[in-house]
């Protein structure tokens, strides 16, 4: 198991970094897609913003676009003098056309905006531009995305001189269909446009011979299917005197060609209500369209999960701003010290080697003293141990004997007079008078009875005094704990490792000032109060670290108070001696300081008490041993 966690744990932190880094790009990438929309916006339309946030996630999970291309759309349609409160309307209505067109959303915004500015329409009604531009699409050979390429060169002409939108729409589907290239169509009918805002003289009377004024007011009163109808029969060369420009005159010549076709598509255009919404729904109902929405519902869960972080983000990445040359000091002062660190490491690493027999030699010695102290420290608190225990047995013999004594006696003595007096029944039965005698209360018997009696339950307090006293003893004398102390041949080669750790250490320094040249310079002049800081961080981390030998010592606690709560039951000093036993257990994986300047004090210091928890009692058991031989037994009490 805890392989299993050591192996996927970096996994999953890998991917927990991976999926916050995705939801904190996706949040800021909205929000600065949102802020480019906010600049189209004025001091008293900014409260719309709210609005348009929430407005663009919906159309993005809705129509399965992405909100760049959406946001792009709403800020196009800003940009055409669209209000904020119809804004969203015509995006999703653009948005519907772009799936029904198989275009993207920003073309399908600028088509439709283009055409409601030309003909100067209300943002209500593009929802029938839609419809017209999509029969176009329909009727001709040409995209949406033509349309939104191309149909800026003539819109505005057209509305300018008078032509229907419906019949600038059937015309370049009429021309299309006919194979003309979009562009090409659109520039014969701007030109064509152009003839009746500004014809030649030439131009005007041969239009006359047909009964046609070529002004603006024609096409407003008779439209371009009236034109159409009224130059029918024209010779090429007619149609070449009326409309000089190559452009003008291909396109006319076209749509005189088939004015069947061009009847058909105006009647088309005339009847494309819905035809959006149609072919919508056909679009809708493949798996590609469910695919992109179900995408953008999990694109838009990161942006509204990424944008709870993007606040503090900021706050974060302004303080590092404000405070980069600190930082930066920090750092490089943080990894000058680490450096420095690092080189006194490899000085004393090399020191050992360069000195491998007397390190080894060293190193083999203190261990072995400290080995040595340790089973010598072991044989002593074990006979501390056995003592206590043998010493706790006791109190508990005797303190079974001085309690339970009395009672068996007295329950004994009411056994015996409860027989005798069975039997002086069975032999009054029998007709047996006066063999067993009958204590009457003025007899002597009985008198001698009752102070029997007396002097027994005076013995009994005397016991429970005794009782006391065991306990009173027993909290008096727990506590206590000695220590072994050093024999001189101890002293000695303890001090003798002391002065070879420090001559080796006086080896060490030398070595680790050769190093001196390559150890990094502090940037600023605070070094102190940097190496402050750095020492405060590694004791926290040291606290840290500490924490989890707390257990340890709540642990110590408890069975500290569970010795001093112990019951009546019998040969507790057992249950003591193994609540010892745990101690012991507790204090046994005390760790060596490591080798530093000063290290043999250290060891001394620290390596020698291990088992210093477990040193008890034992000068006072000793005495106390003393004290139960020379003291009166039992037995005697009972007497």
């Amino acid at each position: 198991m805890t392989t299993s966690i050591r192996r996927w744990a970096p996994r999953v932190g890998l991917a927990l970094a991976g999926a916050f880094t995705a939801v904190v790009l996706a949040a800021s990438k909205f929000e600065k897609q949102m802020a480019s929309v906010s600049t189209m916006l004025t001091e008293t339309t900014m409260p719309a913003m709210r609005g348009f946030e929430k407005g663009i996630k919906s159309l993005a999970v809705e129509f399965g676009q992405s909100t760049a291309t959406l946001s792009k759309g709403l800020y196009d349609i800003l940009s055409a003098s669209i209000s904020a409160g119809n804004a969203m309307g015509v995006l999703e209505t653009s948005s519907r056309a772009a799936i029904a067109g198989m275009t993207e959303t920003a073309e399908a915004v600028d088509v439709i905006t283009t055409v409601i500015n030309s003909y100067q329409l209300s943002a209500s009604e593009a929802n029938r531009v839609s419809d017209a531009l999509f029969a176009t699409v329909k009727a001709g050979k040409l995209t949406f995305a033509d349309l939104a390429r191309f149909l800026g060169m003539v819109a505005a002409p057209a509305a300018a001189s008078g032509a229907s939108m419906e019949e600038l729409f059937a015309a370049i589907a009429t021309l299309t269909r006919a194979g003309v290239r979009p562009r090409i169509a659109m520039t014969g009918m701007r030109q064509a446009f152009m003839a009746f805002a500004k014809s030649t003289p030439d131009a005007i009377k041969a239009a006359e011979a047909f009964g046609l004024s070529l002004s603006t007011n024609t096409l407003k009163t008779i439209g371009l299917t009236g034109v159409l109808e009224k130059l029918k029969g024209a010779t090429t060369e007619q149609v070449a005197a009326m409309f000089s420009s190559v452009e003008a005159y291909n396109a006319v010549i076209t749509l005189l060609g088939d004015t069947e076709g061009m009847a058909r598509d105006l009647a088309s255009q005339m009847t494309a209500s819905g035809s959006t919404m149609e072919a919508f729904n056909k679009m809708a109902n493949t798996m590609s369209f469910w695919l992109g929405r179900l995408k953008w519902q999990f694109i838009v869960l990161a942006m509204d999960i990424g944008k709870m972080f993007l606040p503090a983000l900021k706050d974060i990445s302004k303080y590092i701003l404000e405070n980069q040359n600190h930082i930066k000091s920090f750092v490089l002062n943080t990894l000058a010290i680490w450096w420095n660190k690092t080189l006194d490491t490899i000085a004393t690493i090399e020191h050992a080697f360069d000195n491998w027999g007397d390190t080894v030699e060293l190193v083999m010695d203190t261990a072995s003293f400290h080995i040595r102290m340790f089973v010598e420290d072991a044989k002593h608190q074990l006979t501390v141990d056995l003592v206590d225990a043998f010493d706790q047995a006791g109190r508990n013999i005797e303190r079974g004997l001085a309690r339970k004594l009395p009672s068996v006696l007295q329950r004994m003595a009411g056994l015996i007079a409860l027989q005798a007096g069975h039997v002086r029944e069975a032999m009054e039965e029998f007709g047996v008078q006066g063999v067993i005698p009958v204590f009457k209360p003025d007899s002597k018997t009985a008198k001698a009875y009752g102070k029997m009696i007396e002097r027994q339950q005076k013995e009994v307090q005397a016991l429970k005094e005794i009782d006391l006293g065991l306990y009173e003893r027993a909290e008096a004398t727990k506590v206590t704990t000695t220590k072994r102390r050093l024999s001189e041949e101890e002293k000695a080669e303890k001090n003798s490792i002391a002065a070879r750790w420090a001559e080796w250490n006086k080896g060490l320094d030398k070595r680790k000032r050769t190093y001196d040249k390559y150890r990094a310079r502090m940037v600023s002049e605070e070094e102190l109060a940097w190496r402050k800081l750095f020492d405060t961080v590694r004791g926290i981390w040291d606290n840290l670290l500490a924490m989890f030998t707390g257990n340890e010592e709540k642990k110590r606690d408890e069975i500290a108070k569970t010795k001093a709560a112990q019951g009546d039951a019998g040969f507790v000093g057992l249950e003591e001696m193994w609540k010892r036993v745990q101690l012991a257990a507790l204090d046994m994986p005390a760790k060596a300081p490591g080798v530093t300047t000063g290290a043999p004090g250290q060891i001394q210091q620290k390596q020698l008490t291990v088992l210093g928890q477990i040193k008890r009692t034992g000068a006072e058991a000793v005495g106390w041993l003393q004290k139960i031989l020379e003291k009166p037994s039992s037995s005697s009490a009972l007497q």
